[in-house]
C-alpha cells in the first residue's frame, strides 16, 4: 500500500522513496521547493517530512535503510534536486493553499494507566501514519498527578503485567468479565509480548516472580510512571492536571464539521474561570472505575453494567475474635486451598437485578433490560490462603471475590464460604487409589480413621498426617517423624491444631481414643470448613470494580464506540476486570494502546477526506 516514486538525481544514481498512501496527493507534505540536503554523517536526513528511505543504489551497489552507516562513507554533501511526476507536483501546489486550516484535537479523559498509555499510542500513531501531524493529543486529569493508582499498586512496586510465557487460555481465565472479548486483542492487536516489548524497549527491566507476577527490577512503581510519562511527552502529548472534565456533548449527527464533533466542558483549578468549553474531534474515555466516566458514557447513549466491588478480602469476625477458632492465627498461610460459594436463590435473583444492563434513553428516559443467562450453582476458586486479623485473604480469596462479585454484593457480603484445606492431597490420593468410585470426602475420612490404628498413641494435635510431595518451594512446619524431605504436611501445625479443637477433639486426645464421630467431624472441617463471611475487607494493592460500559457496544478491534463514532473507550471504565496478578494492568495497556491508535487513525482519515 505504498506510493513508489523513482527520483533521478543530478549525481546519476537512483533513490527509491516511499510514503504512506493518501486518498489524494493534497495530503503530501511540502519539501521546500522539492530540495533537501544530504548530509554526509547521517542517513536520517532522508526521513524529512515523513518520507522514508528504503534503498539507494550507487555505482551498482545497493544499500538498505539499516546499512546507513555504510552509505554515509560516500561523503556526499551536495544539494540534490528531486523531480517528480507532474500530478504529484500539482498535489504539492494544491496543499500549499490549505496549510492554515484547523488542527485536529483528541481529548483523553483520565490520566490513569490506560489514559496515559492511550495518549502515548495516539501521539505515536499520528507521527507514524499521518503525513500531516496537525493533530493535538490532550490528557485531562482532575487531580494534581497522573497515574496515582499505578503509584500505589503492588505495594508501591507496580505489578505491571503477568508472565507473558503462560498459555493465552490460562491468562484469559483470570478475567471474570471480558475474557472472550480480550482474546482478539491479546492474539492479534496488542499481545502480552507487545506489552513486554513496549516497556523493555524503553529501558524498563522486568522480572517474573514465582507466582507469575511481573515487576520492574527497581521494585519501584515510579519507574513505570516515569517511562510512560516520558514517552507521552516525547510524542508531543499535552498533559493538563487539575483540569476536570464535567461533561461531553455530541454536536450534531454529522460530527460537527470543521469545529469538532464533541463539546467538552472543563473546570480548572489553575485558571480563573470556573468552567470552559473546548471542541474535539475524538474522545478517549479512560476514567477507570470513577462514576464520572460512567455518567459521560451514559449521557452519550451507552449502556452501563452496574459497577460493584471486586477483589476484596473476607471479614469473619466471629472466627478471629476472642474465643473464635482462628483467633491468634493471623499470618498463617495454606499453600493451596479450595474455596466454594454455593449460589442461593437470593443471590441469583438479586445479582440478576443488580447486574442487568440498564440503558437510559437520552430523550425518553425509558429503561430497557436484557435477560441474563442462568447463574452457576457453585463458584469455586483455588490458590494460597492467608489468615488475617480480620478473616481471610490471599489469592484464593481474591479470585473468589472477583468471580462472585455480584453474588456477594447481592447478599450484602454476608454469606458462608466452604474451605477445603488440602485439595492437592486429595487429588494425589485419588491417583494412588485409581478409579475406586470413592468420593474425595470418603477418601479423607477413611485415611484419618486409619490413623487411629496406625498411630494410636500419638496426640491428634501434634500435626497433620496429610502429606504431599515436596516441590522444593514449601516452608511448612514439621509434624514429626512421618515428614521426610520428599513430603510435606498440607496444613500448618497451628491451623491443624485449631481445626482439631474446632471439631470437638480435646488437645491432649490421642488417635486411638478418638471416636468415629470425632474423626468424621475433623474430616468435614478439613474438606469443607464453613467460613461465615460477615463483611468485605479492602485489598490495598489493587482497587477494581466489576461493571462499566457494556462490551457489546464497543468495537474491540479499535475500541471505538458502536453508539457514538469518534468516541473510544479503554481501561477499567469498561465491563472488564481481572484477578490480582497484573491482569488488570495488562487490560489497561492493551485497550489503551488500541484506543489510542484508533482515535489517531480516525482523525488522520478525516484529514485525508477533508
Amino acid at each position: 500500500h505504498n506510493i513508489i516514486m523513482n527520483v533521478q538525481c543530478d549525481l546519476d544514481f537512483e533513490m527509491i522513496i516511499s510514503m504512506p498512501t493518501m486518498k489524494n496527493f493534497k495530503q503530501i507534505p511540502l519539501l521546500h521547493a522539492l530540495t533537501f540536503q544530504w548530509h554526509s554523517n547521517t542517513i536520517n536526513s532522508f526521513q524529512h517530512s515523513q518520507f522514508l528511505l528504503h534503498s539507494v543504489t550507487f555505482n551498482g551497489s545497493k544499500w538498505s535503510h539499516d546499512r546507513g552507516h555504510e552509505l554515509s562513507r560516500t561523503k556526499l554533501s551536495s544539494t540534490l534536486s528531486m523531480t517528480a511526476a507532474s500530478h504529484i507536483s500539482d498535489g504539492f501546489s494544491s496543499l500549499q493553499n490549505q496549510r492554515g486550516r484547523r488542527r485536529r484535537k483528541i481529548a483523553v479523559i483520565g490520566g490513569g494507566a490506560s489514559g496515559m498509555f492511550a495518549a502515548t499510542a495516539a501521539a505515536d500513531a499520528i507521527q507514524k501514519y499521518s503525513a500531516l501531524t496537525e493533530c493535538d493529543v490532550i490528557v485531562f486529569e482532575g487531580t494534581s498527578k497522573t497515574m496515582s493508582k499505578v503509584r500505589i499498586s503492588g505495594g508501591g512496586r507496580c505489578n505491571v503485567m503477568h508472565d507473558k510465557t503462560k498459555p493465552l487460555p490460562q491468562i484469559l481465565s483470570s478475567y471474570p468479565r471480558g475474557h472472550k472479548e480480550l482474546r482478539g486483542l491479546y492474539t492479534k492487536r496488542f499481545t502480552p509480548d507487545d506489552a513486554y516489548d513496549w516497556f523493555t524497549s524503553r529501558g524498563v527491566q522486568l522480572k517474573t516472580e514465582s507466582d507469575g507476577r511481573m515487576f520492574p527490577t527497581t521494585d519501584n512503581s515510579q519507574t513505570i510512571i516515569d517511562t510512560i510519562t516520558n514517552a507521552a511527552l516525547r510524542a508531543g502529548v499535552e498533559i493538563r492536571t487539575k483540569e476536570k472534565v464535567n461533561s461531553v456533548h455530541l454536536i450534531g449527527e454529522s460530527g460537527g464539521g470543521e469545529n469538532g464533533r464533541f463539546l467538552v466542558n472543563i473546570s480548572s483549578k489553575t485558571q480563573q474561570q470556573s468552567a470552559m468549553e473546548e471542541r474535539f474531534d475524538a474522545i478517549i474515555l479512560a476514567t477507570g472505575s470513577f462514576p464520572l466516566g460512567h455518567e459521560i458514557a451514559r449521557s452519550l447513549g451507552h449502556t452501563i453494567v452496574k459497577p460493584v466491588p471486586s477483589l476484596f478480602t473476607f471479614d469473619a469476625k466471629e472466627l478471629v475474635n476472642d474465643g473464635g477458632s482462628f483467633n491468634g492465627l493471623a499470618g498463617v498461610s495454606v499453600p493451596l486451598a479450595r474455596m466454594t460459594l454455593k449460589v442461593t436463590d437470593e443471590m441469583t435473583s438479586s445479582a440478576d437485578a443488580s447486574s442487568d444492563s440498564v440503558k437510559e434513553e437520552p430523550t425518553t428516559g425509558k429503561n430497557t433490560k436484557k435477560k441474563r443467562r442462568k447463574k452457576a450453582t457453585t463458584i469455586i476458586q483455588e490458590g494460597p490462603l492467608l489468615i488475617t486479623h480480620h478473616g481471610v485473604s490471599g489469592p484464593a480469596t481474591l479470585r473468589l471475590s472477583a468471580f462472585a462479585a455480584r453474588e456477594f454484593h447481592a447478599v450484602n457480603y454476608c454469606s458462608t464460604v466452604n474451605i477445603h484445606f488440602c485439595p492437592q492431597w486429595e487429588e494425589e490420593q485419588k491417583k494412588l487409589n485409581g478409579d475406586s468410585g470413592t468420593s474425595g470426602e470418603g477418601i479423607l475420612m477413611d485415611y484419618l480413621w486409619e490413623m487411629t490404628r496406625k498411630l494410636p498413641k500419638r496426640q491428634i494435635c501434634t500435626g497433620s498426617p496429610l502429606l504431599v510431595k515436596n516441590t522444593g518451594d514449601d516452608d511448612r512446619a514439621s509434624t514429626g517423624s512421618s515428614t521426610t524431605p520428599n513430603n510435606m504436611p498440607t496444613i500448618p501445625k497451628r491451623l491443624w491444631s485449631a481445626l482439631v479443637q474446632h471439631s470437638g477433639i480435646p488437645p491432649n486426645m490421642t488417635w486411638g481414643d478418638a471416636s468415629k464421630s470425632m474423626i468424621r467431624s475433623l474430616s468435614n472441617n478439613i474438606s469443607s470448613f464453613p467460613l461465615t463471611v460477615t463483611s468485605k475487607g479492602v485489598f490495598k494493592e489493587e482497587f477494581v470494580t466489576a461493571g462499566g460500559v457494556a462490551l457489546k457496544e464497543v468495537q474491540m478491534t479499535n475500541m471505538e464506540s458502536k453508539v457514538v463514532p469518534g468516541l473510544f473507550i479503554c481501561g477499567e471504565v469498561l465491563d472488564v476486570d481481572g484477578v490480582t496478578g497484573g491482569f488488570n494492568f495488562m487490560g489497561c495497556w492493551a485497550t489503551g494502546f488500541i484506543a489510542g491508535e484508533g482515535a489517531a487513525l480516525a482523525c488522520c482519515s478525516e484529514l485525508e477526506v477533508n
